[in-house]
């Protein structure tokens, strides 16, 4: 009754996977606003670097009493400001300040007064806080944006990878159940037989009651592998963000990518060029020692230029409106010069960021050497992965020969034929699970060496002078029943691999916020 579903199925191949990932993954939509995030941080940093508007009004009334008899006033203020962050260092800014002063006590036979000051102020550091070291927050804005931005590609690639492994890992437990239905229907067929030779005296109990005994495991084996295949979609479809009562049904299809040749050496200086994490790393030993330089400006006296003018309007004028009086009006220009006496706090600043550095190098160093030999590593598993095929292949043939011979053979006892039945639908386990795995080597490699590339609905981009052909549903029985040499069985697989990823001439792309719009980076 599990297996029963309410609804219209879905039917989805791997490409319909990829792209229903893309559009509906919370995990992807995670990531994506990350990026979006560090983009808006950019926005913000960039904004206070403009020029910025304020308005404030300010009204108050006061009181000043005599033996009982209070003077009250009311006034109003109200300040316009513009201020402007220079490049290198210190601010100027601009204010408009008007004031309206009414004597309540006296307001019948008095009249409010009026004034506008404009008032220019600027500061200007020469020595702490002014060159570099006033942009850092901008200048690690802008560089968080190219980090998210590879960081967010990455995410991509890794994602194509793991959504592939797990839609290629539903096919072999789809696979598997397949298997294990013929060897229940072999085994079926087997225990009919021995009860029939069993009632015409040929045969003993112990043969026919084995038999059945070996048909009831495979029975519940395949009913445990049918509840984990269940399991196995529906957790599928939380990482895709499907509903999980909608009806789904996995299209066995593969990738198709051609099995390449290519030597260690190349493929790790291929990854030293193109990943993008590795071009991250670097840019930011940059922003380690840049941490040094800023924390030695701390170090140095505070040494700024600063300066005011003010403009009022004419002060004889109980109501000046905006007849402003320049010669009433004050400058002040001058120098301040804060002596370094504690620096100790500065000092601590600048070792933690030389240590900050140091162990921002040895860091990079270890992820470089882990990069060789997960790239090493990728390029000895499609080694490894086309041996397996090779040798399940081989199994198969084997397997299928013996139980062949078993059936025809009349002094085969039911242990000789239930035992080569199960040997046989090991053999098909282990042949899918080896094909799955070269065709996730290939692309392991692909993506450790940094020249996987992603199309904006998820599809796979060929690398120049590489030719994808999936195989279609059948071609495992058809090419084991061609009997194919197992190295010709490997080419098949992938395609031709005198061409594939290693010799592609096109480079990856270093910064996905230039270039490729395909790739997504911005």
């Amino acid at each position: 009754e599990y297996s029963q579903v309410d609804g219209t199925p879905i039917t989805m191949d791997l490409n319909g996977a990829l792209e229903y990932a893309f559009k509906h993954s919370r995990d992807y939509m995670f990531a994506e606003e990350d990026y979006v995030i560090d983009v808006l941080n950019l926005l913000r940093e960039r904004h206070l670097w403009g020029p910025r508007f304020f308005d404030e009004v300010t009204a108050d009334i006061t009181g000043t009493g005599d033996d009982g008899v209070f003077d009250t006033a009311f006034r109003l203020v109200n300040e316009y400001r513009i201020t402007q962050r220079l490049p290198y260092g210190g601010e100027v800014s601009a204010r408009a300040l008007a004031r309206v002063t009414e004597d309540l006590h006296e307001r019948v036979v008095g009249e409010p007064s009026q004034s506008v000051d404009v008032i220019l102020d600027a500061r200007i550091p020469l020595m702490r806080g002014a060159g570099v070291a006033a942009r850092e927050n901008r200048i690690q804005a802008e560089r968080n944006v190219a980090y998210g931005a590879r960081r967010f590609e990455r995410f991509r690639r890794d994602f194509v990878f793991d959504i592939s492994s797990d839609f290629l890992n539903l096919v072999v437990l789809k696979q598997a159940i397949g298997n294990a239905e013929d060897q229940v229907r072999s085994l079926l067929n087997l225990t009919e037989e021995q009860r029939s030779r069993q009632n015409e005296g040929l045969t003993d109990v112990i043969n026919s009651g084995l038999a059945e005994q070996r048909y009831l495991q495979a029975l519940d084996s395949l009913n445990a592998q049918q509840e984990r295949y269940r399991l196995a979609v529906e957790r599928f479809k939380v990482r895709l963000g499907m509903d999980i009562d909608q009806p789904l049904t996995i299209v066995e299809s593969t990738l198709g990518l051609p099995v390449p040749k290519v030597a260690l050496d190349d493929a790790v200086r291929m990854a030293m060029s193109n990943r993008l994490d590795l071009q991250t790393r670097r840019d930011q030993l940059n922003d380690a020692m840049r941490a040094i330089r800023n924390a030695e400006n701390g170090l140095q006296p505070e040494f700024d230029i600063v300066g005011s003018l003010s403009l009022p309007t004419d002060p004889d004028k109980a109501r000046s409106g905006v007849d402003f009086s320049p010669g009433d009006g004050e400058f002040a220009a001058g120098i301040r010069f804060g002596v370094p006496l504690d620096r100790e706090i500065e000092r601590v600043d600048v070792r933690r960021a030389q240590i900050a550095y140091e162990r921002a190098v040895r860091a990079y160093d270890e992820f470089v050497d882990t990069l060789a030999v997960s790239v090493r590593s990728a390029v000895r598993d499609i080694d490894r992965a086309k041996f397996s095929l090779a040798i399940q292949a081989k199994g198969i043939k084997n397997a299928t020969e013996r139980l062949e011979a078993t059936e025809l053979d009349e002094t085969a006892t039911a242990r000789d034929r239930s035992e080569a039945a199960d040997d046989l639908n090991r053999a098909k386990n282990d042949f899918d699970s080896a094909f799955r795995d070269l065709q996730l080597a290939v692309l392991r490699y692909i993506l450790e060496t940094g020249q996987l590339r992603v199309g904006t609905q998820g599809q796979f981009l060929p690398l120049e002078g590489m030719t994808i052909d999936p195989l279609e549903d059948s071609a495992r029985d058809r090419i084991l029943d061609q009997g194919m040499d197992v190295f010709d069985l490997i080419d098949a697989l992938g395609g031709s691999s005198a061409t594939g990823p290693a010799e592609s001439t096109t480079p990856a792309n270093p910064n996905p916020s230039e270039g490729n719009p395909a790739d997504g980076g911005s």
